[in-house]
């Protein structure tokens, strides 16, 4: 009988069509995949290829690195820059750029010159390679979040979501804040709450990232654009194997079941500062999910106005540029001194953060700022321990 490791290699190689139901394994075959550093179509073993041929990375590890978010490295030349952002384009209605798209792919499949690149730090600054960009667009920078505890989000259900926006809409505090509707359901993942499921993100990230097409983003080409039709010219991996995608519905699946098995570390003990402060508001410390469990969340998955400082024109469909999802304040395991916060990364401490927060937020960082030195410490090194 074959060792359990030796199947999980065996499936991570050459991903079938055959069904696995065992969650464990579905999360070992998962992580396999998304560990995987994916190459150019065409290629002999058929489970690897179908990169790009536009891509921001070669894998997801490229942005979540041992399963974290964005991060300050050093680079080469020995400055400091953001590992694990992207830049995204688009007007504040949602319309991304009519050449670029959605996202600066700053790599390319030989034979393709990459859009352009970009710097992060000490402020954005990104080179074109092909024309200007279009008339009121903007760029934006999108950090990658830590994956910790975030699969539980699959498990909240819609309702949850959408009394706590009632309740918003009821109350007559400062707090506003709306669930993002779809026609798919209620969004809960992405910085804008754009995405319904554990599955769609997963989904959406391999296409607009990495360049690989699924039954959900079925884009053989990535974010390829009608414009680019050197990129639409490249061979893809789509295959029969694979739903006639270069990923199947399995393969999303499991890189799913993989993220659900990244638990959150448990929060001992409630903040009384947390709270008086009135971050819980909209960093609520736990979601109910469909069978009643609570997982901690610190975040209420609504939309909410976080004013004009954290508008940097780029909307999404639905979705004013102003607008952001409550950010899950679950940290992964990058050190604090190592972190940016902020959907762009702007900041380089909580503190930092909440100073910028406006618009509905406004009140709360009023009590923040007007807190003792030390009780400001304390609710920082409590934020920062989550």
């Amino acid at each position: 009988m074959l060792a359990r490791a030796s199947i999980v290699i065996l499936l991570a190689a050459g991903f079938a069509s055959s069904a696995v139901r065992a969650d464990p394994l579905d999360a070992a075959v998962g992580k396999a995949l998304f560990d995987r550093q994916w190459i150019p179509a065409p290629s002999s073993t058929n489970g690897t290829d179908g990169l790009g041929p536009l891509f921001v990375s070669r894998s997801c590890t490229g942005c979540h690195a041992r399963s974290d978010g964005a991060h300050v490295a050093t680079r080469e030349d020995g400055t400091q820059d953001i590992v694990g952002a992207v830049v995204r384009f688009g007007k504040a209605d949602g319309i991304t750029d009519p050449f670029y798209g959605l996202e600066l792919q700053t790599n390319a499949v030989p034979g393709l010159e990459p859009e352009g690149s970009a710097h992060f730090l000490p402020e954005l600054k990104y080179t074109l390679n092909g024309p200007a960009l279009g008339a009121g667009i903007h760029a934006g920078v999108r950090l990658a979040l830590p994956l910790f505890g975030k699969g539980a989000f699959n498990d909240v259900p819609d309702d949850e979501i959408l009394k706590r926006a009632a309740a918003n809409a009821r109350d007559a505090g400062p707090v506003k804040g709306r669930a993002n509707v779809t026609p798919r359901g209620v969004g809960r993942y992405g910085w804008k709450a754009a995405h319904v499921s554990l599955e769609e993100q997963v989904a959406h990230a391999f296409a607009f990232d990495i360049g690989l097409s699924s039954p959900l983003f079925p884009l053989p080409y990535g974010d390829c654009t009608a414009l680019e039709t050197t990129c639409l010219a490249m061979p893809n991996g789509e295959s029969p194997d694979f739903e006639g995608r270069e990923l199947s519905s399995q393969m999303i699946g499991v890189v799913a079941s993989f993220l659900k098995s990244l638990r959150a570390r448990p929060v001992t003990e409630e903040s009384r500062l947390f709270a008086a402060t009135g971050c819980a508001s909209c960093h609520t410390p736990t979601l109910r999910t469909k069978d009643g469990r609570e997982i901690p969340a610190f975040t209420d998955l609504l939309l909410h106005d976080m004013g004009r400082g954290l508008d940097d024109g780029v909307g999404e469909p639905g979705v004013k540029s102003f607008e952001w999802r409550t950010a899950p304040l679950i940290s992964g395991r990058v050190p604090p001194e190592r972190r940016r916060y902020l959907h762009d990364g702007s900041a380089a401490t909580v503190a930092e953060a909440i100073e910028k927060h406006s618009g509905e937020a406004e009140h709360a960082r009023g009590l923040f700022e007007a807190l003792r030195p030390d009780d400001k410490t304390r609710l920082v090194d409590y934020v920062n321990g989550l």
